[in-house]
């Protein structure tokens, strides 16, 4: 092979290696792009709204039996929400809760309690920045479950219902215009059926303990059922 042949050879292998390096750059900024327009696409139309899953720590509080005798393990919670005027927002969430008794003293012969949870929430939302919402929320209507395990067996259990009370706050973070990570403090003050005798019952009628929850939330939609932007476009 001559010189020359050899540095044809030679350029003919950096032009090929040029033309396939701007095609693959030219490629990723396409698929860039199309999964942008995609994600932009859930979030340009329809109702504005969130739907999330999270892992919860619970932890017991207050001078009834829950703060007195249990420790949490742990709980994990789905919510779902729909914004019906700018910022103001109603949803559900349904989920699961896990205690472990540590003073049989207090309660009796309970050694854990499963606890079930679901319910309906009226909150606002404030977004200060792009990558940044903050809100609060009240429970307004909904009922607890409390599934008291004895020592002894699975199958051996005591039910108690609850009218549910829930107070959040939240922090989101958007990583993107449809994915958002969750940070939450929720306070449960929980209305109890127990009846029991008449110097102890004070300490039985309510369940209070705290849930600290770290989620992620899929958004969709763009504006809320009754919308200002959608008023100044009729207008």
């Amino acid at each position: 092979m001559t010189s020359t042949s050899a540095i044809k050879n030679l350029f003919t292998l950096i032009f090929t290696l040029f033309i396939c390096s701007v095609w693959s750059q030219s490629e990723d900024r396409r698929l860039e792009q199309e999964a942008e327009n995609q994600s932009n696409s859930i979030v340009s139309s329809g109702v504005k709204g969130s739907f999330g899953v999270a892992y919860n720590f619970i932890i017991p509080t207050g001078d009834k039996y829950i703060g007195l005798a249990y420790e949490g393990k742990g709980g994990y919670n789905l919510k779902f929400k729909l914004f019906v005027f700018d910022g103001i927002f109603l949803g559900g969430s349904t989920g699961s809760s896990y205690f472990e008794n540590i003073d049989t003293s207090i309660t009796g012969n309970y050694n854990k309690i499963r606890l079930g949870s679901h319910y309906f929430f009226l909150g606002y939302e404030y977004q200060p920045i792009k990558k940044l919402a903050i809100g609060i929320s009240t429970s307004v209507f909904g009922e607890a479950r409390y599934k008291n395990g004895y020592k002894g067996g699975e199958d051996a259990f005591q039910i108690d219902k609850a009218k549910l009370r829930a107070f959040e706050a939240y922090l989101d973070y958007f990583i993107s215009p449809v994915f958002s990570i969750n940070l939450s403090y929720t306070y449960r003050n929980d209305k109890t059926n127990i009846r029991t005798s008449s110097n102890l019952q004070s300490r039985f009628d309510r369940a209070q303990f705290s849930i600290v929850g770290l989620g992620i939330n899929f958004q969709f939609g763009k504006d809320a059922i009754i919308s200002r932007s959608k008023k100044s476009n009729v207008k």
